[in-house]
């Protein structure tokens, strides 16, 4: 840039991702995404769509994209191992229950803390993952993963009425159509 006086600097521009990248990591955000939607196999379509994050993140060069997206996961496994603890003490729990009573008041306080858990473990979750998308958003400049990150946090919320599951279906076809522009670059 020139300027009175001579030349200046110009200020670092964040790196421009290479074309091919953003659309392979697009492709397979894209197919993964739409795996989600089948039972049994959305598990693939979820890895798939970790790896289109973590190839976005790289390309254009926010660690937050990747960062937030693991640190879902991580919240995840947790909340998985958590359920399976919870789990084997309840099978322990109903085989030891035959020799001695416990009052059903005891069972419910279970069963609410198990919620409880379950539910703050998936709020913490959604954050992550609503930070992911939003990263994806400003990055890409693709407004469709702003819209994945509002939705995907709302339906966090009102998961606990039933609805959020609802409202997670919206989530993923932002995700879809997101992806889908990316893969068309």
């Amino acid at each position: 840039v020139f300027a009175i006086g001579g030349w200046v600097a110009s200020p670092q521009q964040p790196p421009t991702p290479a074309r091919d990248e953003v659309r392979s990591a697009g492709r397979l955000g894209f197919w993964g995404s739409i795996l989600m939607f089948i039972p049994i196999i959305n598990v693939i379509g979820a890895l798939l769509v970790l790896l289109a994050l973590h190839r976005l993140s790289r390309a254009y060069g926010n660690n937050a994209i990747w960062r937030n997206a693991l640190y879902a996961i991580v919240t995840n496994i947790i909340i998985i191992s958590i359920i399976s603890g919870l789990i084997l003490l309840i099978i322990i729990a109903t085989s030891l229950a035959r020799s001695f009573t416990i009052p059903n008041s005891a069972g419910k306080v279970v069963a609410f803390l198990i919620i409880l858990i379950l539910y703050v473990f998936t709020l913490v979750s959604s954050w992550f993952m609503k930070n992911a998308y939003s990263e994806l958003s400003k990055s890409s400049g693709v407004e469709y993963f702003s819209k994945v990150a509002k939705w995907y946090w709302i339906s966090a919320i009102l998961t606990i009425i039933v609805v959020g599951l609802i409202l997670l279906i919206i989530a993923q076809i932002y995700m879809i159509l997101g992806f889908r522009r990316l893969k068309n670059l």
